[in-house]
């Protein structure tokens, strides 16, 4: 058992971002943490914290993750990201990752406790690590043949292409091209009608309450976008964002917690700080983390 348990943390095979997720969260010090999806992963951007979130992450795996950590530990300081995708459309049949079977035991921290590892040492399964942090247009909207998705999906299939250049920015795009896929974007995150309400609201209140009683102090924080997404929120078809603005802000008075907007913090957001239209570049969001950081909690 323990020549799997070496092969497992130090085979090439398991160096993809799955994995690297399970052992982060099952081998770091969450008392201090950041929880949200691709715009937190699993890289710490603020000194003493440690940062646990997936790409896509629904609110029913942030319940799983806090009750991981926190059954057990005290929780410090926390931020949880604030953004309309938690109740977006294209968490539509979208398989959960985040699940106590995936997750290595923080009791018995051997990686062969996740059912996940266990599965791809079957000799006939290749782990994958499929990380979806960078994809623009889920597989539904990819799916959809509308003018507006066909030449969305032409125009991602160029930003993966220029993605991995160095000095890579949104602003490589054409402006007809980022329109486009802002538009998807925008579309598929505009939370679904009566999200309020929804199964999804009650475990993202759920994992707040549970933090709240431990003793936390959380801070809500609304992750950057760029003006054509915001413009965008407003204008579209049944467009429930500032539904979802009066939401966030009714949980945060109703828990009593600080509820932090990018645009109250002191910097500049042009297109050339995106990787996207709802995503910085890797050089932009070192730098903001620590300004969140000290918006909610100074």
């Amino acid at each position: 058992m323990l020549g799997i348990e070496a092969y497992c943390h130090l085979s090439g095979r398991y160096a993809a971002t799955t994995y690297y997720f399970l052992k982060n969260a099952a081998f770091t010090d969450p008392t201090n943490a950041v929880f949200g999806d691709s715009h937190v992963m699993a890289t710490s951007r603020i000194p003493g914290f440690s940062f646990y979130g997936w790409a896509g992450e629904q609110p029913e795996e942030l319940n799983t993750l806090v009750r991981y950590f926190y059954d057990g530990t005290k929780p410090g300081k926390i931020i949880i990201q604030a953004d309309p995708q938690w109740f977006g459309k294209y968490h539509e049949q979208r398989q959960k990752f985040v699940t106590q079977r995936n997750l290595i035991s923080r009791r018995f921290p051997s990686v062969l406790t996740s059912a996940y590892y266990w599965e791809t040492l079957r000799p006939n399964l290749v782990a994958s690590g499929y990380d979806i942090a960078n994809q623009i247009i889920s597989q539904a909207a990819a799916d959809d043949a509308s003018p507006l998705r066909t030449r969305a999906t032409a125009a991602e299939k160029k930003w993966v292409e220029l993605f991995s250049q160095p000095h890579f920015n949104w602003t490589w795009l054409s402006p007809d091209e980022r329109e486009d896929l802002t538009a998807v974007r925008v579309q598929e995150q505009n939370p679904q009608p009566d999200f309020s309400r929804s199964a999804a609201a009650a475990e993202f209140e759920d994992a707040i309450s549970r933090l709240v009683v431990r003793g936390a102090t959380v801070c809500l924080f609304r992750t950057p976008v760029t003006q054509d997404y915001l413009r965008m929120t407003t204008s579209i078809p049944d467009s429930r964002f500032a539904e979802f603005d009066s939401y966030m802000n009714e949980i945060a008075h109703r828990f009593k917690l600080r509820h932090v907007d990018f645009r109250d913090l002191p910097r500049d957001f042009h297109d050339t700080a995106f990787a996207n239209s709802d995503h910085l570049i890797d050089r932009e969001s070192s730098a903001v983390w620590p300004l969140a950081a000290r918006a909610c909690f100074d």
